[in-house]
């Protein structure tokens, strides 16, 4: 399992336009409203392989999510995220448990106020920077805690039944 989502306070609208000029990636196809149970099918071909970098795109209660669905957001840097943030607010929280790998990175204000990674298999990489409010009674220091942090977080997790699938073709 190796779920990841971005959330950002912003409405939607906004939120789409600022993500597509950010991800610097062509559309496949416009964003499409799908039903959330079918977000992963209508992301793949005939074959099941992924048509390409797929997100799942919803609001939930002042924030828009983007689940998502293939990985790709996984490799981007906590100062590409701050540039998608642009003063807004935005968590990025993801892990894979076959890895096993955990990240969580918070920008407020133009500033990363948050920065950690877990990676087993390539410690190197490992950051663990600043703490948010709630960490005071459940630290984020290790991946399984990062892990915990996106099961539970309710507002990505707030059981949208449908959204916009958005695909993009793989970068090169």
């Amino acid at each position: 399992m190796c779920p990841s989502y971005l959330r950002i306070r912003l409405p939607l609208s906004i939120a789409l336009s600022r993500f597509g000029a950010w991800i610097g990636l062509p559309e496949l196809a416009p964003a499409r409203r799908v039903k959330a149970n079918k977000a992963v099918e209508e992301a793949c071909d005939s074959s099941g392989d992924w048509r390409g970098v797929a997100v799942f795109v919803h609001e939930s209660d002042g924030w828009t999510i983007f689940d998502d669905l293939t990985g790709y957001l996984a490799s981007v840097p906590a100062t590409r995220w701050a540039e998608l943030a642009a003063g807004d607010e935005l968590i990025f929280a993801g892990y894979n448990d076959s890895v096993p790998y955990g990240q969580l990175i918070a920008v407020r204000s133009g500033s990363i106020v948050r920065e950690f990674l877990e990676d087993l298999q390539d410690p190197s990489e490992n950051v663990n920077r600043g703490r948010l409010d709630f960490e005071r009674d459940c630290p984020i220091d290790n991946w399984i805690a990062a892990a915990s942090f996106v099961d539970e977080d309710e507002l990505a997790d707030a059981g949208a039944a449908d959204g916009l699938l958005w695909l993009f073709p793989r970068a090169t």
